[in-house]
């Protein structure tokens, strides 16, 4: 729990279902690696031959037209996809600047996956000091309609394709002028531009993105690593089993 001294705020970690520890194993509890992650990147066992690596020039809207998106897609060089993205030394500082102090982040508690709240004031400090008690990771900060939208666009094809640009009513998405992720103040889906902030060693369990979406992801500084999971029926079933255990 951590409280903003400013305003004597207090800020509680959200509700989650919890489970009997009867039912988790001690090696599946506080985020423990019971793994090498080096052997794992490097293991023969793990198949590429489901993503697409294609040029900006490869990726246009005749090409899901003809081929559709059912594979991930990697492009190595952004230039020609017609993208705008801050420049790299772009810092938590500018993007404090740019949705405000005051906004609330839903930030995820890495060894436990618990969600709990902190103002973009909070986070900045706490992503700033050199000294940090435990792992935080902010996942879901959608920015637009605030000064950081200015600074992102999509790449060329995604906006073509864009469900939200080419099918929801255009008169109430011009009716949206605040930056809230209140669902009850929204006038259309507004889940197009997010900023995901991470430390070293942060991770997400394994999930299914929010309504089946597709996103597409440019990394401006550090690393991620994806491990993508094809929908297979079997892998659906091991996943739901998995979500069901408790063993997250």
């Amino acid at each position: 729990m951590a409280e903003d001294k400013d305003k004597g705020r207090k800020l509680r970690p959200k509700e989650r279902r919890t489970y009997s520890d009867l039912d988790i194993d001690e090696d599946d509890i506080e985020g423990r690696r019971t793994f090498n992650l080096d052997e794992k990147l490097t293991s023969t066992r793990y198949s590429k031959s489901y993503v697409k690596e294609l040029t900006s020039s490869e990726i246009t809207l005749k090409y899901f037209q003809e081929n559709g998106f059912s594979t991930p897609i990697f492009i190595k060089e952004k230039t020609g996809l017609g993208m705008r993205i801050p420049s790299e030394n772009f810092a938590v500082s500018d993007v404090k600047a740019g949705v405000g102090s005051r906004r609330v982040l839903d930030v995820m508690d890495v060894n436990t996956q618990k969600a709990m709240e902190m103002t973009m004031k909070e986070w900045a400090k706490y992503y700033e000091n050199p000294q940090k008690d435990r792992l935080l990771n902010v996942i879901s900060l959608e920015f637009s309609h605030t000064k950081l939208d200015n600074y992102v666009e999509q790449p060329a094809v995604v906006r073509q394709i864009d469900w939200v640009d080419n099918v929801w009513p255009q008169h109430l998405k011009n009716c949206q002028t605040e930056s809230t992720n209140i669902i009850q103040r929204m006038k259309y889906p507004k889940v197009q531009k997010y900023c995901l902030m991470s430390v070293r060693g942060c991770y997400t369990d394994f999930h299914i993105d929010m309504s089946g979406t597709s996103v597409w992801y440019h990394i401006l500084r550090g690393a991620k690593i994806f491990w993508l999971i094809p929908p297979t029926d079997q892998n659906l079933e091991l996943y739901e089993n998995w979500t069901l255990s408790g063993k997250q």
